[in-house]
């Protein structure tokens, strides 16, 4: 079985004392504790491992507590890190100084084990609660940008991703282009078979484009049957050979409804930029122009727009 991850502690304090009472006090919990004798060991400490609570001692010879703290909130922003300085100073105007710099917490020296052993646990509880938030956060700004359905990125996505693309497309004159495609025939499927036959199609050539895509390009729903593929640094032939490659691997795909077998074929419309001024609404009409000549033509093919 394996066992839960240690928390790591930094504990900086010059006083060997002091480090060995701090040590003693946590030594009963499942804490991982590092040590340093003074401010820039804390530091140096600080920065390769990056441990979730900190506890450091206000009068240090060479950095300060408060100065450690101010260095962990400037240098380390995105890092959320609990503080505690253990201080033998009872002005309160110091306490106050020391939070306002960046602590979150203080101990007054000496200190009982029980009360270090407490506020730590209330650190640790306050780190796991930020933790929890920033990982909700980061699921709710990924759902912001994907399909629910697919998995694949949505239209937000696609329009965040290709500006950029289009920026550097421009600045180091490099080829980029623009695949709409569209599921033929697709209200048949719903019409036949009903809404989940026509999501098992739309999920299996959401999965045919996401294996067929190269990490540099992109891939993405952007409504109903219509997806949209976007291809970097590559010429014409490259991209036709890509993008036959993903029209045959649905083409091939069987699916089976009520007993019923049937394929399923999408069109293919491509518009293509190199130098210029990079414009992402005209390559879109552009590549859905080329998509309805694909579909105008026989379906089941690609076609690219004029130049």
């Amino acid at each position: 079985m394996d066992t839960p991850q240690q928390f790591k502690v930094l504990v900086a304090d010059d006083s060997p004392l002091y480090r060995k009472l701090v040590e003693h006090a946590l030594s009963h919990e499942r804490y991982s504790v590092l040590f340093a004798n003074d401010g820039r060991r804390a530091v140096d400490l600080f920065s390769e491992h990056h441990p979730p609570l900190v506890i450091t001692d206000w009068m240090m010879p060479d950095i300060s507590g408060i100065e450690l703290c101010e260095r962990v909130r400037r240098d380390f922003p995105t890092f959320y890190t609990y503080i505690i300085i253990l201080t033998a100073m009872t002005d309160i105007d110091k306490i106050v100084s020391g939070l306002a710099a960046g602590a979150d917490d203080y101990l007054t020296k000496p200190f009982h084990a029980e009360e270090l052993l407490a506020r730590v646990g209330v650190g640790r509880r306050v780190v796991d609660l930020h933790r929890q938030i920033e990982e909700q956060n980061r699921l709710l700004e990924e759902l912001a940008v994907t399909d629910a359905l697919t998995g694949l990125p949505n239209r937000r996505a696609v329009d965040a991703w290709v500006t950029r693309q289009l920026h550097a497309a421009a600045r180091h004159d490099f080829p980029l282009w623009i695949a709409m495609a569209d599921l033929d025939r697709f209200k048949s499927v719903n019409d036949g078979y009903g809404h989940d036959a026509g999501d098992t199609v739309l999920k299996k050539f959401g999965e045919i484009l996401k294996r067929n895509t190269r990490s540099c390009n992109m891939c993405a729903r952007i409504g109903g049957e219509e997806f949209v593929l976007i291809l970097t640094h590559a010429e014409k032939a490259s991209v036709l050979i890509a993008i036959d490659r993903i029209r045959e691997a649905l083409a091939r795909q069987e699916f089976t409804f009520r007993s019923v077998s049937l394929r399923v074929t999408a069109s293919f419309g491509v518009a293509g930029f190199c130098g210029g001024a990079p414009d992402f609404p005209a390559l879109v009409k552009q590549a859905d122009m080329a998509l309805y000549e694909a579909k105008r033509n026989g379906r089941n093919r690609v076609e690219f727009a004029a130049p």
